[in-house]
């Protein structure tokens, strides 16, 4: 179950441009699904409402607390993993922070 637990989560494991694809198409189904949630009147689940879900929040978390751990763990386990996955896991929680960093300036901007 672990090994395909690893799997199910490993969009951010790929090269930048694939796991920014993903991240995008996997906010754009959670967004579907929190406006059917509106829309029947339930609450909307977590990540789900695009009105206040930030993209580069939702991934820097993910990354942190879900896939690095689950990656470390793997890393103990298959050594290749920490040699060759790790650092793209790494590039990609870069690339969320500085995206953070440039919608935080933007926002600033247009005040």
């Amino acid at each position: 179950i672990f090994l395909l637990h690893s799997a199910d989560i490993s969009n951010p494991t790929k090269p930048q441009t694939l796991s920014v694809r993903w991240a995008d198409n996997a906010l754009t189904e959670f967004f579907a699904q929190g406006d059917k949630e509106k829309e029947l009147s339930l609450p909307v689940s977590p990540l789900c409402d695009k009105e206040t879900t930030k993209t580069a929040d939702s991934q820097i978390g993910f990354l942190q607390f879900v896939v690095r751990p689950m990656y470390l763990l793997l890393g103990d386990i298959v050594p290749r993993v920490k040699e060759e996955v790790l650092p793209i896991v790494d590039e990609n929680l870069k690339y969320w922070q500085e995206q953070k960093r440039r919608d935080s300036l933007q926002k600033q901007q247009q005040h």
